[in-house]
């Protein structure tokens, strides 16, 4: 995560360059909110899409790392000027920002948010390019600031967008959409997901019932790992928001049918259940008995993960985070 970047970057008394893109009309390679950090002697982290454009940037950042001003930047990829390696098809607006120890607190209280599952959002004021002024909101704290904006919306989105409020030129910036992924079951497969989903920024929380499959040493990557006996009352050990991702993976029918009872009453974003089509038949017929109706069952994504051909848990593991990632950027 490149705010972890950052900070550590800002806790060593160095200078950085921030690049971000603010705004786009038209085809681009990345979404407004893409970032890269660039630092005096040319080290790098993150991308804003390769090619021509991140080498002018880069460039751009390194003048700024070494002590030049910010810089607010256009790129037209539309291909007007003859420039066959930039055809993209859009206009992006690049921000690069210098970035200085003293800021270390404002990466610490965002990071200290986005672990707790808090909602931040960095507003950076560009009215003058080049000495744009940021700031961190703690929305959880601060749920007042910039009625006239729907920052719930802006927050759902995770976009980062640009915009005139009261006569100067703001930026707002979401934190990154991590989530929360909750197993149910501490088996191979979950095993295979807690790594990968661990490597691409989510929060790994494990339950099961058995302490030899909850621990500590198996999951390193966990933020928590809970033993349950029976799969019985979740919520009342894991509070389930809706940032959470939850898998059902357990080792019986009637464990998965106990959690998905639970989980669809709960405003998680996500529900996936293992398993094939008969057997989650056999699960909803189950549930339908209890209240439950077609409208709760369309909320869970069964069988689990993407139709990739996967076999072995890895494979498995690899198809459930690809779905994962979709889920987390909308594109479900």
């Amino acid at each position: 995560m490149i705010e972890r970047d950052i900070l550590s970057g800002l806790q060593r008394g160095q200078r950085l360059a921030l690049v971000t893109i603010v705004d786009k009309s038209g085809s681009a390679p990345r979404l407004p909110g893409s970032k890269m950090v660039v630092t005096a002697d040319g080290s790098q982290h993150g991308t804003i899409g390769g090619g021509r454009l991140e080498h002018s940037a880069r460039q751009a950042a390194l003048e700024v790392a070494g002590g030049g001003p910010a810089r607010l930047l256009e790129y037209d990829m539309r291909g007007t000027d003859g420039d066959a390696d930039m055809v993209c098809g859009g206009v992006q607006m690049i921000l690069v920002e210098a970035l200085v120890p003293e800021q270390a607190g404002l990466f610490a209280a965002a990071l200290s948010c986005l672990d707790r599952g808090g909602r931040g959002l960095w507003r950076i004021d560009i009215t003058r390019p080049d000495a744009p002024q940021r700031s961190f909101i703690d929305l959880d704290q601060q749920a007042d600031v910039l009625p006239e904006q729907d920052l719930a919306a802006l927050l759902r989105r995770r976009v980062t967008c640009l915009l005139e409020s009261d006569g100067r030129t703001l930026v707002l910036d979401p934190l990154p959409a991590s989530g929360t992924v909750v197993l149910f079951g501490g088996g191979h497969v979950s095993l295979e997901v807690a790594r990968l989903a661990d490597y691409v920024d989510f929060q790994v929380v494990v339950c099961d019932d058995r302490q030899e499959f909850a621990n500590p040493d198996r999951f390193p990557m966990a933020r928590g790992v809970h033993v349950l006996p029976g799969f019985a009352d979740i919520e009342s050990t894991i509070p389930l928001h809706e940032e959470c991702y939850l898998l059902i993976l357990t080792r019986g029918h009637s464990y998965d049918q106990e959690v998905l009872a639970q989980a669809l009453r709960t405003p998680a974003r996500y529900i996936g259940m293992i398993g094939s089509r008969k057997k989650r038949d056999l699960v909803y017929g189950n549930l339908r008995q209890q209240g439950f109706g077609e409208a709760d069952f369309a909320r869970v994504h069964c069988p689990v993960g993407m139709a990739i051909g996967s076999e072995s848990p890895r494979e498995i593991g690899i198809s459930i985070v690809g779905e994962l990632i979709a889920a987390r950027a909308g594109a479900l």
